[in-house]
């Protein structure tokens, strides 16, 4: 996972390949010096965690295979915990709508989305059984939440419900997708490994407006910046 910083805090999250010895904690940014750890009973995960600042508390959420769980960035005190994903849990995490939402795609498929400023034991608001990616992260979007996945077939969920608006929004032609999905000026672009960047029309009808080839292999998720769009191809920064 990557690391996450907030003021003076640097956050790891370090969870081991058989769960033993997994913990997360809290460095302090200046001079390295461990503020707080807390031990956790999680396997390998890959997904960094995310920050939520709720009222007067910051949420730390994470996910894994066993569970879902947000500590008290301050502290690193568990706030809620909620099910876990029952697969690698790789993608990054992405919220809005008041909610979390955490998935995997191998090797099982699902996506789960969590209420945020919760306590305790909490449940699901809603599950999605399918999409979704191994690596490739989803993509919220207004009122959807967009999956991708390995092959690069979208799913457009209702991101308060978990309503299927559509799940089969196929490239026109065979993909392979590490890229995950980036959005500017209300448009969805999709980057193959074959250097294929597909603009999607957000929204609940699946619509494919355009298309821009580098014939060049791209596995980096694109960069925004500036109004200008970054992709590491294998040889060229475009």
């Amino acid at each position: 996972t990557s690391p996450v910083l907030d003021g003076n805090l640097l956050f790891l999250q370090c969870d081991m390949e058989e769960g033993e010895g997994s913990h997360i904690l809290a460095l302090d940014k200046r001079d390295g010096k461990q503020v707080w750890r807390t031990e956790r009973k999680s396997m390998v995960t890959f997904s960094t965690p995310v920050l939520n600042k709720t009222g007067s508390r910051t949420e730390l959420i994470t996910g894994a295979n066993e569970n879902t769980i947000a500590y008290d960035a301050v502290t690193g005190k568990e706030i809620w915990r909620g099910p876990g994903l029952g697969g690698y849990s790789v993608p990054t995490h992405v919220m809005g709508h008041g909610m979390v939402y955490v998935n995997t795609g191998y090797p099982v498929k699902n996506t789960l989305a969590f209420k945020l400023g919760s306590e305790g034991a909490v449940k699901e608001v809603w599950t999605y059984k399918k999409g979704g990616a191994y690596i490739t992260s989803p993509l919220l979007l207004g009122d959807h939440l967009y999956l991708s996945t390995d092959k690069g077939i979208l799913t457009c969920l209702d991101a308060k419900t978990g309503e299927v608006k559509y799940d089969n929004g196929r490239p026109p032609a065979p993909a392979t997708v590490f890229a995950s999905m980036v959005s500017f000026n209300n448009r969805i672009f999709l980057t193959t490994e074959d250097g294929d960047t597909y603009v999607v029309k957000p929204g609940p009808v699946f619509e494919i407006l355009g298309k821009n080839s580098l014939e060049e292999a791209v596995h980096a998720s694109p960069a925004i910046a500036n109004g200008a769009v970054f992709i590491r191809g294998s040889k060229h920064l475009f």
